[in-house]
């Protein structure tokens, strides 16, 4: 029996690599995978979570404005003669024997429960009132914050989609190119037999091979690489197969745009440092109107008995307090120089953010321009570097080519292939990069 039960434990061990490998691919649209990142990135939800603490921090301003209630019961025991006569009162039961100065000077225990309700008003708040309006601003430049988070999130998976695919192709690229070396190498075999050939042409032939097949290898481990990266944004387990759908081979047109109509100004992070700006414009109010007196009313109503929630007695208490710091060593003057600093900083950064960002578009317009020339002189490197290993090809197998030069036409071949599919990822780039830059889509 417990031969019978490690041998079935050894059959599953073996069974498992076969059964992971023969999970379903995932087919995905870029469209699908940025709808999935949207969905289940980390980094957007982390940003989401922001978004709700600067909301939670703009509600508790909702004290400037709301009423705040307390209930609170208290049970105390003493002797003291002052407390004493004191619940006496409050329990309304003070006779004329308690005014014997025996009594009064060494009164007996006496135990005081008491219930109370309590509610303060704001008024006249000023300070409290910007103070208010400035945690909207941080709310609001949070929002923003978060919806170029998810921007960026955008551009990552556009990025990572295409990169899967270019280590897809530049697999299908080393693979033909390992066909081709071993095809020669059988060719140049059968020269060898036939006297057609040196020696040394085969050891070239075997070389070739070798080295394609390192590289094929070392792309498969790239593919590898992006696949698990693409998985990591959308929020997929690492081990999901990924599989696009949408090609970036296809013969790519110049983007049509135009940057000048763009203006960065209306950026949702260049919104967010103007949102940034305006709370820092009221926290510096905020601090100037705590120089103005402030108004607050307040009432209760309490209930004391000798007894645990008795209500024997009652009574209330309704007023309001003007209080006026006029002086406080300095400290809010101190604070309003410390809020209009922080509002002139805040400034100089917004102008030196928006000439480094229209820097950037500027940059990213010449970067697009070149990518796109890139794309046309890689296509016609690739297609004569093709129509030459064809030929060659063709006089290899008269025996008219050496070896030699057909391996270096192949890998000349290869070669302009990457580098096509690599220049037509880079123009993608250019084109997710601009389009990350003006937050707008661009028309290819």
């Amino acid at each position: 029996m417990r031969k019978n039960y490690h041998l079935c434990l050894f059959l599953v061990s073996l069974a498992i690599p076969f059964i992971a490998s023969s999970q379903p691919t995932m087919q995905l649209s870029l469209q699908e995978a940025l709808k999935l990142a949207e969905e289940n990135n980390l980094t957007t939800k982390s940003a989401e979570a922001r978004q709700l603490a600067a909301r939670g921090n703009y509600r508790m301003t909702n004290s400037v404005f709301l009423p705040g209630l307390t209930v609170s019961t208290t049970g105390v025991t003493t002797n003291d003669p002052l407390s004493s006569f004191g619940f006496k009162l409050k329990q309304e039961i003070v006779t004329q024997a308690d005014f014997d100065p025996a009594s009064l000077n060494d009164p007996e225990r006496i135990d005081n429960f008491n219930a109370k309700i309590e509610i303060q008003q704001p008024i006249l708040n000023i300070d409290g009132i910007y103070a208010r309006k400035a945690a909207k601003n941080q709310y609001e430049a949070m929002s923003l914050q978060t919806q170029r988070v998810k921007e960026n999130i955008r551009y990552e998976v556009k990025k990572a989609y295409y990169m899967l695919e270019l280590a897809t192709n530049a697999v299908a690229v080393f693979q033909k190119s390992v066909d081709v070396a071993e095809d020669a190498l059988k060719l140049t075999r059968d020269f060898e037999a036939q006297g057609m050939v040196k020696h040394s042409d085969l050891l070239e032939a075997m070389v070739r091979v070798d080295e394609r097949q390192n590289q094929l290898n070392d792309a498969k481990n790239n593919l590898q690489t992006a696949n698990e990266f693409l998985a990591h944004l959308l929020g997929l387990d690492l081990n999901t197969a990924i599989a696009t759908t949408d090609s970036m081979l296809l013969s790519p047109a110049q983007a049509a745009y135009n940057a000048s109509n763009q203006t960065l100004e209306n950026r949702s992070d260049m919104q967010a440092i103007q949102k940034q700006i305006q709370g820092a414009e009221n926290l510096l109010k905020s601090e100037k109107m705590k120089f103005v007196p402030r108004l607050n009313a307040f009432g209760s109503y309490e209930w004391n008995d000798s007894k645990l929630l008795g209500t024997s007695a009652n009574n209330y208490m309704v007023g309001a307090s003007l209080s006026w710091n006029l002086f406080g060593g300095y400290k809010n003057l101190g604070s309003a120089q410390h809020a209009k600093a922080q509002l002139q900083e805040a400034q100089y950064n917004y102008e030196d953010y928006l000439s480094q960002s229209q820097i950037q578009v500027n940059r990213a317009k010449r970067n697009l321009e070149l990518k796109y020339q890139q794309v046309q002189s890689g296509q016609l490197a690739k297609e004569q570097a093709a129509e030459s290993f064809r030929i060659r090809t063709d006089r290899f197998k008269q025996g008219l080519e050496k070896t030699t030069d057909l391996l270096m036409s192949e890998a000349l071949t290869s070669q302009k292939n990457l580098e096509f599919i690599q220049a037509i990822y880079n123009y993608q780039q250019a084109i997710f990069e601009m389009e990350l830059l003006l937050e707008n889509d661009i028309n290819e």
